[in-house]
């Protein structure tokens, strides 16, 4: 899909619209605060209702809409802006669709998630194609058939949640945030790593943030099987008494961050080909950015399973400060490097956080399955 586009506008415009769609995925991080990693653990350890859990999502729900209307009516009416109200309906729409797989992932239904993540994904590539076909410019329309991926995949983890896990939709006073806050600053440092696309379109100018949007997002696919072995640990490391007990369930699904790496490692090889062969000369500096981009896709497959299984044994603090600290420094040298180097700077500066970050959680898991 974003290839699409990309092909049908030039970087400049690209780079407006794909940077509107990094800020309503930052909205959504940033309405969540770590809600929805905390509830999941809460979930599988019993410690939370499906009543509660109920409470708290229809509030979440309710206070995600009241944003997004609001930023709308501010970018449209107050500034006027083209693109950048197209972040409101992307935040809801993913605040919707992540809510909805907390039960899902808290009873351990990976599979369930799976179908969920599938059904996003089919329902995306199947209406953009069609609008397209139609005759409608595929950059109007991304964002569009983003969103109704996201609502399409709510309603089937709604409906595939078992009746003792599905929580009730009703509205009560309360405050879905609470005891959330490591989780918070966590969920907000993922968040925040979005923010490098519009920093670039801020500081760099449209045609840098083009370049690096055309190709951000290919290595979605390999972060895809790193997220999928993550969430589908864990609610059993959360179950696990230690982080000795913890690895003996991690290691029997190594194979998926194993494959991720492969695919990584397969993209940083063919990427000047893929580039010139699916996006033309007019983008023929974004090769040398997916290919850092690989490397940067191989450390995050590293971390990934290493940050979750730390919050899963409660360790959220730790994982809250380092992985914090890493985005501020991720963003600050974007800001530093994207006037200089363009998009060639932002994929530095994300690959030079990743290593930090994936340092740091290395020497806090072996120093956890050491005191352990």
């Amino acid at each position: 899909m974003y290839l699409w586009a990309a092909r049908s506008v030039d970087p400049a415009t690209f780079g407006q619209v794909v940077a509107a769609i990094a800020l309503g995925t930052v909205g959504a991080g940033f309405i969540d605060f770590g809600s929805n990693a905390l509830w999941v653990r809460e979930v599988a350890s019993g410690r939370l209702s499906e009543a509660a859990l109920g409470e708290r999502s229809v509030g979440k729900v309710a206070v995600a809409f009241a944003l997004s209307l609001l930023w709308a009516a501010i970018t449209v009416v107050v500034i006027g802006s083209e693109f950048l109200w197209v972040a409101a309906p992307i935040a809801l729409s993913l605040v919707i669709n992540q809510v909805s797989q907390v039960p899902l992932r808290g009873a351990a239904l990976g599979e369930r998630v799976g179908l969920s993540v599938l059904t996003d994904r089919t329902v995306a590539i199947v209406t953009f194609t069609a609008l397209c076909l139609l005759g409608f410019e595929p950059v109007a329309v991304l964002w569009l058939c983003l969103a109704l991926g996201s609502l399409s995949a709510s309603v089937m983890g709604r409906l595939m949640t078992p009746q003792q896990f599905r929580p009730k939709v009703r509205w009560r006073r309360t405050n879905p945030w609470r005891e959330s806050t490591f989780y918070g600053v966590s969920g907000l440092a993922t968040s925040a790593q979005s923010l490098d696309l519009p920093i670039l379109a801020a500081v760099g100018g449209g045609v840098p943030a083009g370049i690096y949007g055309s190709v951000s997002r290919w290595t979605q696919p390999m972060g895809l099987l790193a997220a999928a072995f993550s969430s589908a640990s864990a609610p059993f490391v959360a179950r696990s008494s230690d982080a000795r007990a913890a690895w003996v369930v991690l290691r029997k699904g190594l194979w998926l961050p194993a494959t991720a790496i492969v695919l990584a490692i397969a993209i940083f090889v063919l990427a000047p080909w893929l580039v010139d062969f699916l996006l033309g000369n007019g983008y023929a500096e974004a090769s040398g950015v997916l290919q850092i981009l690989a490397m940067v896709s191989i450390a995050s497959i590293l971390s990934q399973p290493l940050l979750v299984g730390m919050q899963s044994l409660g360790r959220d603090r730790f994982v809250a400060i380092v992985f914090g600290s890493t985005v501020v420094v991720q963003l600050s040298a974007v800001l530093v490097l994207a006037v200089p180097y363009g998009a060639l700077g932002a994929a530095w500066a994300s690959f030079g956080a990743q290593v930090i970050l994936l340092v740091a959680l290395l020497a806090g898991a072996i120093g956890e399955f050491n005191r352990r």
